[in-house]
């Protein structure tokens, strides 16, 4: 319906009842937007309404198949891209936004929206083929870089998503190293491959060089910028090309067949090449493979089954000895559903990955509070990751950190800025929680004080036994998360003395959200000084004081005091 009214001009849309039954559903669904909009994007896909699913429908599957992964990238790559199109296939929302237009679910700010730019990390639930993937979606700037830190912090995958025209920039050796720290594996994934100067080649050579990483290719690109039209699969050796089966194009439709000789003899030798060099690759990464390889297949790579080689490929990943790289174009929907099929394959899932904690709290409640938002109707909303044990509303828990109990009202599964309540957490997922005053980002939470004593006794007796010193695990507090130290400095004043306390409370809101804000006052001159991470950091904070808290503020510089010695 809404192509058809995309042909009308704007005065016969406005004259006619439809324009009402139009804006209403603009209004309830994705916001308002300006008329000319419809006329003139041609990216607004959407699927019947009937197709859409219910947050409620989201799978709670075994803990195998969970998967708790981030989308990290340098800016403009095309990370809350991928995001929208990954929310788009798997279902769970009817029209894909887009970052120019100002619609994607995962940058709901206004600031977001208004800019272009991802500035908070956004957490999003939805089920692909039988799996949960809990996804975060981070911002690319260096100024919003803790926020990338902290989600860092609790993700068992992440994946890279490149410019396949710029290949690795600066930003994107900040995230790698930060995933570095946390021992993530990673996928990497070749976005923007329609762009002009697209290079598949360049891209992973800078992968190679810059990251001082080990690509593994699972996919090679059919044509480059305007010319891509879509992929192969190198493990299977199958063609997937996207058709548009009517007048609109959104990714859904798309061939799957293998790649035989008679369809492009060039295609089909690179294809071949591509695939003896990685299993070459993985044999030479991959002891059980290699046994494989020298055995039974050593004569005819050919012979290797598709799901053996997957599989090797995984226990690779896991172990961070390579990366395997997908490439696509999100923007123009092509490769995200194989982009999923490669989250669910390759990365890991929570309980395969080892922390030395867990065998302290056993089954007991052991989680991580990693993000704060205040909710004006329900107070502070804090993000936890559960290790072990589970999560129910109106429960009581313990923060080691503050040394104080709490009581959790409400358990709330994330869509970026809406929720819906659940009746429990289990371990490996990550919800939002009601009701933790205290709480805030790095805290550890357990079910109660006796809870903590007892796995300090079992973390006291095996530092014993392994001669460690206690000072190693003297309290049971999850690695927090680092912040780095602010590197911009400016005063903030109130409109008037009377508003001081309004700011002072909305600067308190805004550090406990955003940790990598500092707000100190200066005993000198008695200026209020902020303290963040750029001027955008900054300046977005200023915003955010005069539009969530009506407080219309003025920034200036410091002014030094100087004194006189004798």
């Amino acid at each position: 319906m809404l192509r058809t009214m995309g042909t009308f001009s704007v005065n016969v849309l406005k004259s006619s009842s439809l324009w009402n039954k139009y804006m209403y559903f603009r209004n309830t669904k994705m916001g308002v937007t300006s008329v000319t909009q419809l006329n003139c994007s041609l990216r607004n896909y959407s699927s019947p309404p009937g197709d859409v699913k219910s947050l409620h429908s989201v799978i709670n599957p075994p803990i195998s198949r969970i998967r708790n992964i981030g989308i990290m990238a340098h800016i403009d790559a095309g990370k809350t891209t991928t995001t929208e199109r990954m929310l788009y296939y798997s279902g769970y929302i009817r029209t894909l936004g887009d970052v120019d237009d100002g619609d994607t679910v995962t940058d709901f700010m206004a600031q977001e929206r208004e800019r272009g730019i991802t500035i908070q990390s956004a957490a999003v639930t939805f089920d692909w083929k039988d799996y949960r993937i809990n996804l975060i979606d981070t911002p690319g700037h260096v100024d919003f870089t803790v926020e990338v830190e902290r989600c860092l912090r609790v993700l068992d995958g992440a994946v890279a998503v490149f410019d396949a025209s710029a290949g690795v920039e600066a930003q994107t050796l900040t995230v790698w190293r930060q995933a570095d720290k946390h021992q993530i594996p990673r996928i990497c994934f070749l976005n923007k491959m329609d762009k002009t100067r697209a290079s598949f080649t360049y891209a992973v050579e800078s992968i190679k060089q810059k990251l001082k990483t080990k690509p593994l290719l699972l996919q090679l690109p059919i044509g480059e910028a305007k010319t891509f039209r879509g992929l192969v699969d190198v493990v299977t050796k199958e063609q997937i090309i996207w058709k548009p089966t009517s007048d609109v194009d959104d990714g859904k439709d798309f061939e799957r067949k293998l790649l035989l000789e008679t369809d492009d003899p060039n295609l089909f030798q690179e294809v071949q090449d591509a695939r003896n060099t990685l299993i070459e690759q993985v044999a030479d990464l991959d002891d059980e493979f290699a046994e494989l390889v020298l055995g039974e297949s050593s004569e005819n790579f050919d012979l290797i089954p598709a799901d053996k080689l997957q599989s090797a490929i995984r226990r690779i990943t896991l172990a961070q000895k390579a990366v395997p790289v997908l490439c696509g174009s999100a923007l123009k929907n092509k490769g995200v559903q194989p982009l999923l099929d490669a989250i669910t394959l390759y990365l890991p899932a929570p309980n395969e990955r080892s922390y030395e904690f867990l065998q302290w709290y056993k089954d007991d409640l052991c989680a991580l509070a990693f993000k704060v938002l205040h909710d004006k109707c329900r107070g502070p909303l804090v993000f936890v990751r559960v290790y072990s044990g589970s999560l129910k509303p109106q429960s009581a828990v313990y923060n080691i950190n503050k040394s104080c109990t709490e009581r959790m009202s409400r358990l709330l599964l994330p869509f970026a800025d809406q929720q819906i309540e659940i009746p429990s957490l289990m371990p490996g997922n990550i919800a939002l929680t009601v009701g933790l005053k205290q709480s805030a980002t790095g805290d550890t939470i357990v079910s109660s004080k006796a809870s903590a004593i007892a796995a300090a006794r079992r973390a006291g007796r095996d530092a014993g036994e392994k001669k460690r010193s206690v000072s190693g695990v003297d309290s049971l507090l999850l690695a927090g998360v680092e912040i780095p130290e602010p590197v911009f400095f400016c005063t903030i004043e109130p409109p008037s003395m009377a508003r001081q306390q309004d700011l002072d409370n909305a600067l308190s809101c805004l550090q406990r959200e955003d940790p990598s804000l500092k707000v100190k006052p200066d005993p000198d001159t008695g200026q209020t000084i902020l303290c963040g991470m750029g001027e955008l950091h900054i300046e977005i904070i200023h915003d955010r004081i005069k539009r969530e808290y009506g407080i219309e503020t003025y920034l200036g510089p410091l002014q030094i005091a100087y004194r006189e010695t004798i």
